[in-house]
């Protein structure tokens, strides 16, 4: 199978884990910052401030997954990574590239440890959610920042 594949697509599949571990990196760096807004502050403007940073990784991740689709697409693997069963017919693709392996690895591992720390500040913006309330009523444009807050979820595999 190996000899069917583009020549370029292990380097090119290398060259997009990173950026994804990256992005998955950054945007963890953010929720810990988001987190002390929260609590430490409860600062809602630069909880905003943050949020608004967060959608420019998340649109950088979302530009990302279509480059997957493109470069998986060009050596016959269909579906994104949130299909079941996905990632491991990419890591099928290069059973005896070790490095690929481990970046695999580590994208997983930075994803999820990128949704609990989500999960953990959406629990603490529930719990110091009156003050902050308080404020966002009174800024008109943090409306659709939280609305963007809530989508966010479902925007990592």
């Amino acid at each position: 199978m190996g000899s069917t594949l583009p020549a370029n697509l292990v380097r090119d599949a290398k060259g997009l884990l990173t950026q994804e571990i990256q992005l998955y990196k950054t945007l963890r760096t953010m929720v810990s910052r988001e987190q002390e807004a929260i609590v430490l502050n409860e600062d809602m403007e630069e909880l905003l401030q943050i949020l608004q940073e967060k959608d420019g990784v998340i649109a950088r991740l979302q530009l990302l997954a279509d480059s997957w689709g493109d470069l998986l697409g060009s050596a016959g693997i269909a579906g994104p990574g949130s299909t079941e069963g996905f990632w491991e017919r990419f890591r099928a693709l290069f059973p005896d590239d070790r490095e690929v392996s481990a970046m695999l690895d580590e994208a997983r591992d930075a994803a999820e440890d990128l949704m609990k720390a989500e999960d953990e500040s959406k629990r603490l913006l529930e719990r110091y959610s009156a003050g902050l309330r308080e404020q966002l009523a009174s800024m008109a444009k943090g409306r659709s920042v939280a609305a963007s807050y809530e989508r966010m979820g479902g925007a990592f595999q």
